[in-house]
């Protein structure tokens, strides 16, 4: 059975897990809108040239591998937010071997107006 160890020095990146809800304005009415549901720190790494090509048999959509600590909750039908870039959850999260220790977000690069 093989261990698998974390490499903390590879989440350099500090991202923020964004769920939509609604809000209520000043008129009562009732919005969808973006909120942060937890910020934590990630692996991202866009997919090679061979990578993507290979992906593109299933899913033409994916451009980028997110690398998280398990965290239990994530759904795709979040996003998330590094930086000024935002990233469409393609399919659920993968949890890495089945051990609660890494979840794995295959995404896809959006342009989102706020």
């Amino acid at each position: 059975m093989s261990r698998y160890r974390i490499n903390p020095g590879e989440f350099r990146h500090r991202i923020t897990i964004q769920k939509m809800s609604k809000i209520e304005n000043d008129y009562g009415e009732l919005l969808d809108t973006w909120v942060d549901f937890l910020e934590v720190r990630a692996a991202i790494y866009p997919l090679s040239g061979k990578e993507f090509f290979a992906a593109e048999t299933t899913n033409n959509e994916i451009t980028h591998k997110i690398n998280i600590r398990y965290v239990p909750g994530i759904t795709s039908a979040m996003r998330i937010k590094f930086g000024e870039r935002y990233f469409e959850i393609i399919s659920p999260p993968i949890n890495f071997q089945e051990k609660n220790v890494l979840l794995q977000i295959m995404c896809k690069e959006r342009c989102y107006e706020s």
